[in-house]
């Protein structure tokens, strides 16, 4: 895509994530942890699925108004045009609505059906992929059309889950209060964390909005899509790792945190040092457009290497139920100080500038993980050796 269309883009998967984490908050991710070992009872897990969806539903009517409104003021100083912005905010909005459907991927899980899970996901992916191909040949794919492509996936994704599911859930009519307030005890100290990580998960791309030239729009999205090396392996954490540490009895804890902690790290490492050293093959996946961003590339990949071990932590952390108010505060404060520091040192209208401020972000966020940690097993993990 010509250099604006990308921007475009990229500005709408940016604002498109952070309005769909505000509109969930964590409810669809509650639901197997909620149900437990009775996930795979279709009146447990449909109770929890229905409180997820209650709760989705009042969010997306105000965090859609609130985005209306404020994506037109974030965008003015874009010489993108009335219609474009328009039908990219109307992509959003609709992506917003369909991606509540993904929420039915908690009776798969629980139920291990992972073939009905990803299977779709890769044939949509490529088929995405070949509609945009064949519209990049007939020189006729734009931003708009790309943001709508991905707003169809997202709707064929979530409506397959749905439907693969309706015999494993049974749902009540209305929302059961117990469960209301069951999963609104449990979700309260992630909460303000999950707004804060809302804004803050795309806040380089807002950084360049304001400061920078569509040409650092572009070029900020286009080394974003690196991170994406990275996504088989967090699929992995929800699916694998998750499950496995929380059943492991306390004895055994330890010792496979620190095998799996290693690997991730390992995995990381090796990845970091191949984009430094080797800049050439990802440059290659981002296009010819984005030739000049070679010193870049191992800052994106080491950010987002520090920002998959870090999720590794979590998993496991939240597998353990080791979820802590102060860990909230820690998280959000120790964020803000790091982003005032890269607000003042860094050159944040230019790429290179908004790039190392992703490498603080991502080192003060796993620094807020190694310290709830290191307090996980201290206080609140028995000694298996006393």
């Amino acid at each position: 895509m010509p250099v604006e269309h990308y921007a475009q883009f990229g500005v709408a998967f940016a604002f498109q994530s952070t309005v769909a984490m505000l509109a969930d908050l964590g409810f669809s991710s509650s639901i197997l942890a909620l149900a437990g070992t009775r996930a795979t009872d279709p009146e447990v897990i449909g109770r929890y699925l229905r409180s997820a969806r209650h709760f989705r539903r009042i969010l997306v009517g105000v965090v859609g108004l609130v985005f209306a409104v404020a994506f037109p003021l974030i965008t003015a100083g874009q010489p993108w045009g009335f219609a474009a912005k328009a039908w990219i905010l109307a992509s959003i909005l609709t992506a917003v609505v369909v991606q509540g459907w993904s929420m039915y991927q908690a009776p798969l899980l629980a139920h291990r059906m992972i073939g009905h899970l990803y299977q779709p996901q890769i044939a949509v992916g490529f088929i995405r992929l070949g509609l945009s191909a064949l519209l990049h040949l007939a020189h006729v794919l734009t931003g708009v059309g790309a943001s709508w492509l991905s707003t169809l996936a997202l709707a064929v994704n979530g409506g397959w889950m749905r439907y693969s599911a309706r015999r494993l859930v049974s749902e009540p009519p209305r929302p059961d209060p117990v469960a209301n307030r069951e999963m609104l005890r449990y979700l309260a100290p992630l909460m303000p964390g999950v707004v804060f990580s809302a804004f803050q998960s795309q806040i380089q791309i807002a950084i360049i909005i304001y400061f920078g030239t569509t040409q650092n729009i572009a070029e900020v999205t286009a080394l974003g899509r690196l991170g994406q090396i990275f996504g088989i392996l967090v699929a992995f954490n929800s699916v694998i790792v998750g499950p496995y540490i929380a059943a492991l009895p306390a004895t055994r804890l330890r010792g496979r945190y620190i095998i799996i902690l290693f690997g991730s790290f390992l995995v990381a490492g090796c990845l970091s040092v191949i984009a430094f050293a080797l800049p050439s093959p990802l440059l290659w996946l981002i296009g010819p457009r984005y030739a000049n961003l070679g010193p870049e590339v191992g800052w994106v990949v080491l950010a987002s290497s520090v920002s998959y071990v870090g999720g590794v932590m979590w998993t496991m952390h939240a597998s353990r139920k080791w979820v802590f108010w102060w860990g909230t505060v820690l998280y959000i404060t120790l964020l803000l100080a790091a982003q005032i520091g890269g607000a003042v040192w860094l050159d944040l209208s230019s790429t290179r500038g908004v790039v190392l401020f992703g490498v603080v972000t991502a080192f003060a966020t796993l620094g807020v993980h190694i310290f709830t940690a290191l307090y996980g097993f201290l206080f609140r993990q028995p000694n298996p050796y006393l």
